[in-house]
């Protein structure tokens, strides 16, 4: 046990002379911890000052540095031994770093898993109350998929799942920022994206059925000018099997537009 508290202790010095080797220390004594309780408590006890130097970190300027700090991050906020011993001004500290950058890299692999720290996350439902407006705005620029990801889409759905979950009325409330761009993907030509957004609607239906007004509004703007231009875009390359398709697509957000209003 005192070998591992040596190994956290010399982490935190190597974190200012090695990142690349610090973190990947780091990560293996967290996989050691995962399923031993002692350790897991030893970490908790002995990485707090860590949180406050990852989180610095995932915003550098090197894609492996901040990848690596970034799945350290994750592993931290997901455990709940871990998680709970952040204090509440730096759990905010922590979720305003990732919406930055989730807002603002042009690296593929940083955002994809900066939305997976969000998607992970297990912090109290007051303290991402907190920042719920900012964090939201994130997954939803996420969710449009800047870097033309598919893993960053798939992870933008989860962190909405994961929202929906934890902080249901206030995800209801905002439904009309969020579904529309996941109803958007029912439109896709892409099976993959077709059918995680399937799924993410069925997980969240509870949170959207019966829908408030706004998000009625909302998906029925949306599903017009989007079926139109979809529609054209496809009899435009003589795709006529794909219309049917699409328009078969379109029925579940006619269902949720329209159900119980």
């Amino acid at each position: 046990m005192s070998t591992f508290c040596n190994q956290i202790e010399e982490i935190k010095a190597l974190i200012y002379q090695n990142k690349s080797l610090a973190y990947s220390t780091f990560s293996l004594l967290q996989e050691q911890s995962a399923n031993d309780p002692s350790l897991l408590q030893t970490l908790a006890d002995n990485s707090q000052n860590l949180v406050s130097l990852i989180t610095a970190d995932i915003a550098i300027d090197d894609e492996e540095v901040a990848a690596q700090a970034l799945k350290c991050l994750g592993f931290i906020i997901y455990h709940p031994s871990l998680v709970s011993t952040i204090p509440v001004d730096d759990a905010y500290l922590v979720l305003e770093a990732l919406v930055k950058v989730i807002m603002s890299t042009k690296i593929k692999s940083v955002c994809n898993l900066g939305v997976w720290c969000i998607s992970m996350q297990q912090f109290e439902a007051s303290i991402l109350a907190g920042c719920f407006n900012s964090v939201l705005q994130a997954v939803v620029h996420a969710l449009d998929n800047p870097t033309g990801s598919l893993s960053t889409t798939y992870e933008a759905m989860q962190a909405v799942m994961k929202l929906a979950a934890q902080l249901s009325e206030r995800m209801r409330e905002s439904s009309h920022i969020w579904a529309p761009p996941i109803c958007r993907r029912l439109l896709s030509t892409d099976k993959r994206e077709r059918d995680m957004s399937e799924r993410c609607l069925l997980k969240i239906r509870p949170t959207i059925i019966p829908p408030p007004p706004s998000l009625s509004k909302a998906l029925a703007e949306d599903i017009k000018l989007t079926l139109l231009t979809v529609m054209k875009d496809l009899l435009n390359q003589g795709l006529k099997n794909s219309n049917i398709a699409s328009v078969g697509m379109v029925y579940p957000l006619t269902r949720i537009s329209c159900h119980e209003i």
